[in-house]
């Protein structure tokens, strides 16, 4: 019998520390896919949207802060524009403090910058969620 509880743990620490993800969940983004006639108004809102996380949260080696936001666009294509949008923070107690302050100023200071963004769920494809670092190079 002790040997019987001994494989079993055995195979649940290796199978545990096997199957566990190394990848960091420390990030949050999406992939857009706009219309063209509505590109010039998703950039402006990107850009507003932008600019709210530079001007409200912790930077590089502060405490909880964004290691960095990309947002990339493609050239037209098939009459959609598509953008990939990152945001990578160093732990997840700083993703989790964006989702704080995004909760704090969407209904406050920045109601007009968040009403704007409604393209956000209308142009998102579906299951784009970019949750994961798989591979970053930040000099």
């Amino acid at each position: 019998m002790f040997r019987f509880f001994t494989a079993a743990v055995t195979a649940i620490t290796i199978g545990s520390a096997c199957l566990a993800s190394d990848i960091p969940t420390t990030n949050w983004g999406a992939v857009l896919k706009v219309p063209l006639d509505k590109v010039e108004e998703v950039d402006k809102g990107l850009i507003e949207w932008g600019n709210w996380i530079k001007e409200t949260h912790p930077m590089g080696e502060e405490d909880m802060g964004l290691d960095s936001l990309t947002i990339t666009k493609s050239n037209p294509t098939s009459g959609h524009v598509y953008y990939v949008i990152v945001e990578r923070y160093d732990t997840p107690a700083g993703l989790k403090n964006h989702q704080s302050l995004y909760q704090r100023d969407s209904s406050a200071d920045y109601a007009s910058t968040f009403s704007k963004l409604y393209f956000m769920r209308a142009y998102r494809v579906s299951g784009s969620e970019q949750k994961k670092t798989l591979f970053s190079i930040i000099p």
